[in-house]
């Protein structure tokens, strides 16, 4: 069942390769940033994890606290939405698109923990940031150029783990040794 899960999602490239990249470049980003996390996981079985009675997780960056991330966020905006842009971007630099939604509902994080309730459109955020999205995408992707080898190196190692989790130490480690 969890195999035709992801590999529902995306039948050129399988769901799970999405998966892997789209949170190795959360956490690479992370530690580009300096956002402290406990672990980055895949969820091999998603159907365990639910947002809400449609939508599924297919895994995340748990970050050491949720309060000092959306401290974060409203005291640096621009840092904190490149780390939610950067899983969608990932995938988008490694498959040339990404997983439906999976753009929408990391800004969706980041809006809700910037105090930004009312439905937003990227008008009112690119406003909010005084910043045009576009130039934050543009910073964001050059991280993640900047970070590639480590990037891989660590989508790699997050698909290859037995449970599809890896430590803030093992991510640091690997993007100490990439660079």
């Amino acid at each position: 069942m969890t195999d035709l899960f992801w590999d529902s999602l995306c039948k050129e490239h399988g769901g799970l390769s999405h998966a892997v990249v789209h949170e190795a470049s959360h956490a690479v980003v992370a530690i580009h940033l300096g956002v402290s996390f406990v672990d980055v996981s895949v969820n091999s079985d998603p159907w365990n994890h639910r947002f809400d009675e449609t939508r599924v997780i297919g895994g995340g960056v748990r970050l050491t606290s949720i309060e000092d991330f959306e401290r974060r966020v409203r005291e640096d905006p621009l840092s904190s939405l490149q780390f939610c842009l950067a899983g969608a971007l990932g995938e988008r630099a490694a498959f040339a698109h990404s997983l439906d939604r999976s753009y929408e509902l990391d800004v969706n994080l980041w809006r809700t923990l910037a105090g930004l309730r009312e439905e937003q459109t990227m008008e009112t955020i690119e406003r909010a940031l005084g910043v045009p999205i576009a130039e934050l995408t543009a910073s964001t992707n050059a991280i993640l150029k900047a970070r590639s080898s480590s990037l891989v190196a660590l989508a790699q190692l997050l698909g290859e783990s037995a449970d599809l989790s890896l430590t803030f130490n093992e991510v640091a480690e690997i993007v100490t040794h990439h660079g």
